[in-house]
């Protein structure tokens, strides 16, 4: 199974930002430009990586937190945590989504500003992610014990003459 791409960038941010702190702490500054050069190209990634699971769209939903304004209020970034907090027990609930979808709407249209509109982008990502079906592949061994499908053929028809 593929992994999810959000989780992978995810996982490259974090260990993007553990390079720049030992780079800031060797006083390594060359090192520490390449760093945050990095960490921005990976986030301009991120914010464009549609999620393949319901796990990542839980990510780019704490993502999305991150990004707005705490002019927001708290209560929109502590709805999109517990959403995704959701997510990411794997519970999908159509009410979220249905929210999700209120909320992408109003922050696109630039009153929170460009922040707002790729929090807006991001959520919107996060929605096609969750609403992705699960799929169960299962194997299944053919048995001995199991008997065997026959040919089946029509019953004939009784003659007239």
């Amino acid at each position: 199974m593929r992994v999810d791409p959000v989780i992978a960038l995810m996982d490259e941010i974090e260990r993007a930002y553990v390079m720049l702190a030992d780079a800031r702490s060797a006083d390594d500054w060359p090192a520490t430009r390449r760093g945050l050069a990095r960490i921005a190209m990976l986030h301009q990634r991120l914010i464009a990586t549609e999620p393949a699971t319901v796990i990542g769209a839980a990510c780019l939903l704490r993502e999305a937190a991150s990004l707005l304004p705490q002019s927001q209020g708290p209560s929109l970034s502590d709805s999109l945590r517990a959403i995704a907090a959701r997510f990411d027990e794997g519970r999908r609930r159509i009410e979220d989504l249905v929210w999700l979808r209120g909320i992408a709407g109003e922050l696109a249209t630039g009153a929170s500003g460009d922040l707002g509109q790729a929090a807006a982008n991001m959520i919107r990502l996060a929605i096609k992610g969750a609403a992705r079906p699960v799929l169960l592949f299962r194997a299944v061994s053919p048995s001995t014990s199991m008997p065997r499908v026959q040919e089946r053929r029509p019953p004939a028809i009784p003659s007239t003459s």
